[in-house]
């Protein structure tokens, strides 16, 4: 099993630098195109999908490897006790908070398939599924995490 996810792990994150690089390619041929006199009329559909999901699954890539963004010059203060406490609790919010995320994102991505994005002809869903398929992978993810988290001994807080 442990395998398959550091596969799916691998996977994901050349899928995202794939979308960046392509994300990256498609805005500046597209700047070009349109100095010269001839816009590209489905780059800016297009770059919004890639932008959506590249979003997404850097999020989830970012909570894996855990390189968020985080304050903790007060919370290191603390006791370790009370840094573990929090480290739990506000990963029990986030995942409160993905849980959400899966269920209205797989509810609004459901309310726009029919909507289609004309230049790309394809269903709007393309890029609202990103929010319960990335939400869903960050759970996971985090969950994985709070495990990890929980079997940590107080004499190991800290340094990790």
């Amino acid at each position: 099993m442990k395998y398959l996810y550091k596969k799916f792990c691998d996977f994901e994150q050349w899928l995202a630098l794939l979308l960046l690089a392509g994300l990256t390619l498609l805005v500046f041929t597209a700047a070009l195109s349109r100095t010269f006199g001839y816009p590209i009329n489905w780059e800016q559909d297009a770059a919004l999908v890639m932008f959506a999901w590249m979003c997404f699954l850097g999020g989830d890539i970012a909570i894996r490897t855990t390189g968020l963004i985080g304050v903790d010059l007060f919370v290191k203060m603390l006791p370790k006790v009370l840094q573990k406490f929090l480290d739990i609790t506000f990963k029990i919010i986030i995942l409160i908070f993905l849980a959400a995320l899966v269920i209205y994102g797989y509810q609004y991505a459901q309310g726009y398939s029919r909507r289609m994005i004309t230049t790309l002809n394809i269903s709007y869903a393309w890029v609202t599924s990103c929010v319960p398929v990335g939400a869903c992978l960050m759970f996971i993810n985090t969950a994985i995490n709070l495990i990890k988290s929980i079997k940590t001994p107080l004499s190991e807080w800290g340094n990790k």
